[in-house]
């Protein structure tokens, strides 16, 4: 005897279920996947963890390398560094009168190497930074017409930038190679959280080992003097702005005053103090005459410049002369 009511085993939901199963294949189960999930939060937190602390070691490794060249190369630079800016402030003081010294009227110091700034009183006297004023500053035909190099073109009237000599150099030269020696350097490289940053730093620093830090160590170790000159703005200056900010540029156009110091790196002593007001005319002659705006501009300031370098040259013989009789 057949028993019809023979059919699927337990409810049909469940049987359904087995159905549904068969068909999809095996399960993982929730005990399964949280443990996979799990393996991939910790692999990730691994990850984290490792390229921390690789890039906690190359920043470590890179500022013990920074250190290491501030030990040696910065305790030189540093003091050289403190004496420069110490003058400029000095320098920008109310001034107190015209200053020589035997060593300046003999004149040694034109023939020797040294570091040059100029820039204007309302700078040095600011509380600015001297180190990002100097990377803007350049050389000039003062320069040229009062170090004897010798730069007879200048003083034959070949204003041209070539004729300008090397030395002395520039003090930005010797802020820019000593960079990775600034505290805000050494700040960025601790703030660096990305490798690709920390790579930059890096290869900064090569860079300045390379072709930088040999320059700064030759300026420390060779420059004898430092020139100081110091512009003083005057009104009429302003039209020369165009009615922008006063610049050095601007002031050279015009006949106005400058201080002119020389500092005795070796002992730390003012050779020379002496405030002056240079200005020359420039007539272009010859049959192709110069009408440039900006080369005529050129022109105007290196000559204003020659002519200051005169007067103080002129000074320096004339209280040569008083020394002697």
């Amino acid at each position: 005897m057949v028993d019809l009511r023979k059919g699927p085993r337990g409810l049909p939901s469940i049987a359904h279920a087995r159905e549904v199963r068969a068909h999809r294949g095996p399960t993982w189960t929730m005990q399964a996947g949280l443990v996979a999930g799990g393996a991939v939060i910790a692999g990730f937190v691994a990850h984290l963890v490792v390229s921390a602390r690789d890039l906690s070691s190359t920043r470590d490794a890179l500022l013990a390398k920074e250190r290491a060249v501030a030990a040696t190369v910065g305790a030189e630079w540093f003091p050289l560094r403190d004496r420069v800016e110490a003058e400029i402030a000095s320098a920008a003081q109310p001034y107190p009168g015209d200053h020589i010294e035997p060593e300046a009227r003999a004149g040694q110091f034109r023939t020797q190497p040294g570091v040059y700034l100029r820039l204007r009183l309302a700078d040095a006297a600011g509380g600015h930074d001297i180190g990002q004023i100097a990377a803007g500053a350049k050389r000039d035909a003062f320069v040229a017409c009062f170090l004897h190099e010798p730069n007879e073109r200048v003083k034959h009237g070949d204003f041209s930038g070539g004729a300008i000599a090397e030395q002395p150099w520039n003090l930005g030269q010797v802020y820019a190679a000593t960079r990775i020696l600034t505290e805000d350097w050494v700040r960025a490289v601790k703030d660096a959280d990305e490798a690709m940053r920390l790579r930059v730093f890096s290869e900064q620093y090569d860079k300045a080992i390379r072709d930088e830090i040999p320059l700064a160590i030759e300026i420390v170790k060779r420059a004898q003097f430092f020139l100081l000159v110091i512009d003083e703005d005057v009104a009429d200056a302003n039209g020369a702005a165009d009615g922008g900010p006063m610049t050095e540029e601007a002031l050279q156009l015009l006949a106005h005053p400058a201080r002119v110091t020389l500092l005795d790196l070796r002992s730390n002593k003012e050779l020379l103090r002496i405030r002056r007001s240079g200005g020359a005319l420039v007539v272009p002659a010859g049959e192709r005459q110069v009408t440039d705006p900006e080369t005529l501009s050129a022109m105007q300031r290196q000559a204003n410049n020659c002519a200051l370098a005169g007067l103080v040259d002129d000074a320096l013989s004339r209280s040569s002369a008083a020394a002697e009789r």
